[in-house]
C-alpha cells in the first residue's frame, strides 16, 4: 500500500512536469489548449492534496531515513518541497507566454543600472533619443506593448532594485536576465514554504496545508512562469504577519515596509493591525513602516516624480479595466443611465467604498486574535479585488496565500477559475467574453457563500 502511494505521487509529479513544459510551449492565442492543460494541472493538485494528506497521516516515508533532516518534520513536507521546486526549475529557461510585463522589467532595470531615474522617462521618448545604454532596447520596446511604453513606470523602488539586480547579472542577454528574475522569485517562494509551515504550526494547523499554495498551478505559472513579483511581495507580507504574531513588532514593521516598497498593495493591511497593536506599539509600528517607505522613495524623489508616479498609479483606477466584477455591473448601469462609460467616476467611488469596508473590518472584528486577523486580511483583499476595475490573475496572490491559514478555500477555487480571463488574449481585438467572466465570478461567489453560511463556519466572519 505504501509503495503504491509513493508510486502514485511520483507519477503525478512526472506528469505535472510534462504538463508545465507543454503549457509554456503554447502561445496564449491557443486558449482552449492551455485551458485544458491548466485544468489538468489543477486536477493533479487535487490528487496531490488527497494522497499527501493520506501519507502524512500514515507517517509514510518517501525517502531513505538518512535523507530526513531537521528542517522537515515528515517526509511528506520534504516531498512537497522537492515537487514544488522541481516544477519551478522546469520553467527556468522558458520565456513567459501569458505576459509581456517582463520586457518592461528588464527596461527599467537597465535604466536604473545606468543612473537614469526610471520614474521620469517614457520608453516611447527614450527610444527616439539615446538608448544605447539599454541592451536590446528596440526589441524590449517593441514587445512591452503600447500601453506600457507610453506610460511612466508604476513599480515601486524595491521592485526596481530587483529588476536592476537581474539586469546586472543577466547582462546583454534577455534569456539570462529572465533566468535571474526567475531565481529571485523562486527564492521568495522557498521562503514562503518555510515560513508558511512556521505560521501553520504557530496556528496549530497541519503543515502540509502549505501545498495548497506551493504546489498550486496558478502560483507556479503566474509567479515563476510569467515572472510576476507578487510572490516576493507575498513573502515579505507573510514575514511581517509571522513576526507580528511572534510579538516582534519591529521586524514585522520592517518587512511590511519592504512589501509596500515592492508593490504598494500591503498598505491595505495597515488599518487591520490597529487592534492587534494598539496605542504605543501602533505608533512605533506605523512610524517604522513610514520610515522604510519614505527611505525607499527618497533616492528617486522630486516634484516631477510625485506627479508622474501618482498619475501612473491612478491609471489603474480611472482608465484601465479588465476582468472586473462589481465594476462591470456598475458600468452597465451607467451606460443605461448616461449613455457612456462612467469609469472615471466609478474609479473614484469604488476605492472609497473599499476603504470604508476595510476600516469597518479593522474596527469591528477581533483582529487581536491571530486567526481572526489573518481571516480579516483575506477578506479585505478579496473586497479590494471584487470592487476593482482591473483584476489581473496574479493580483490574487496575497489573498490566496493567506487563505491557506484559514478555513476558507474560495480563493483556491478562484485561482482555478481566474484563468478564464485569459480568453481576452486569444483574439486579436483583445475582447473579453462576459459569459466567461460571469462563470468565473459566479463559481467563486457561490463557493464563498457556501463556506460562509454552512453550519460550521457561520460565525467566523463576525468574531
Amino acid at each position: 500500500m505504501k509503495n503504491k502511494l509513493g508510486n502514485i505521487l511520483g507519477i503525478i509529479s512526472l506528469i505535472s512536469i510534462v504538463l508545465y513544459a507543454v503549457f509554456f510551449s503554447l502561445p496564449r492565442k491557443q486558449f482552449s489548449e492551455i485551458l485544458l492543460v491548466y485544468s489538468l494541472l489543477f486536477l493533479g493538485l487535487y490528487f496531490f492534496y488527497k494522497f499527501t494528506v493520506s501519507a502524512f497521516q500514515q507517517n509514510f516515508r518517501f525517502f531513505p531515513y538518512k535523507w530526513s533532516t531537521r528542517f522537515f518534520e515528515s517526509d511528506s513536507l520534504l516531498f512537497i518541497f522537492i515537487a514544488g521546486l522541481s516544477f519551478r526549475l522546469t520553467l527556468l529557461t522558458y520565456t513567459p507566454n501569458l505576459s509581456q510585463d517582463f520586457f518592461r522589467f528588464i527596461w527599467d532595470g537597465h535604466q536604473l543600472l545606468n543612473g537614469f531615474n526610471p520614474y521620469l522617462y517614457l520608453p516611447d521618448n527614450v527610444i527616439k533619443n539615446d538608448f544605447s545604454h539599454i541592451p536590446n532596447a528596440t526589441l524590449l520596446h517593441a514587445n512591452m506593448g503600447a500601453l506600457s511604453s507610453s506610460n511612466y513606470t508604476n513599480y515601486p523602488p524595491f521592485n526596481q532594485l530587483l529588476f536592476a539586480i537581474a539586469a546586472f547579472l543577466g547582462g546583454k542577454s534577455i534569456t539570462a536576465t529572465i533566468i535571474w528574475m526567475r531565481i529571485l522569485v523562486i527564492a521568495a517562494e522557498i521562503g514562503i514554504f518555510i515560513y508558511g509551515i512556521k505560521l501553520l504550526q504557530l496556528l496549530g494547523k497541519p503543515p502540509y496545508l502549505i501545498l495548497l499554495y506551493f504546489l498550486n498551478p496558478f502560483v507556479i505559472i503566474e509567479l515563476t512562469g510569467n515572472l510576476h513579483f507578487e510572490g516576493v511581495m507575498a513573502f515579505l507580507m507573510l514575514l511581517s504577519v509571522y513576526f507580528l504574531l511572534k510579538s516582534n513588532y519591529i521586524k514585522g514593521a520592517l518587512f511590511l515596509g519592504y512589501g509596500i516598497l515592492l508593490k504598494l498593495l500591503p498598505v491595505i493591511a495597515l488599518p487591520l493591525l490597529i487592534r492587534r497593536l494598539w496605542c504605543r506599539k501602533a505608533i512605533v509600528f506605523y512610524l517604522v513602516v513610514s520610515v522604510v517607505v519614505i527611505s525607499g522613495f527618497l533616492p528617486f524623489f522630486s516634484v516631477e516624480l510625485m506627479d508622474k508616479y501618482s498619475n501612473s498609479v491612478g491609471l489603474w483606477f480611472g482608465n484601465f479595466e479588465f476582468n472586473a466584477s462589481v465594476y462591470y455591473i456598475v458600468r452597465a448601469i451607467g451606460y443605461e443611465i448616461t449613455g457612456y462609460n462612467i469609469i472615471e467616476t466609478a474609479g473614484k467611488v469604488l476605492p472609497i467604498i473599499t476603504f470604508l469596508i476595510i476600516i469597518s473590518i479593522s474596527l469591528f472584528r477581533k483582529n487581536e486574535l491571530p486567526e481572526v486577523l489573518i481571516t480579516s486580511i483575506l477578506f479585505s483583499y478579496f473586497v479590494y479585488l471584487i470592487l476593482s476595475t482591473t483584476v489581473h490573475p496574479w493580483y490574487l496572490t496575497i489573498p490566496l496565500l493567506f487563505s491557506v491559514f484559514t478555513k476558507y478555500r474560495f480563493m483556491l477555487v478562484w485561482s482555478c477559475t481566474v484563468f478564464l480571463s485569459y480568453y481576452t488574449y486569444s483574439n486579436s481585438a483583445f475582447q473579453e467574453n462576459p459569459w466567461l467572466i460571469g462563470v468565473e465570478y459566479l463559481i467563486v461567489l457561490g463557493y464563498l457563500l457556501f463556506e460562509v453560511f454552512k453550519k460550521n463556519n457561520s460565525r467566523v466572519l463576525y468574531e
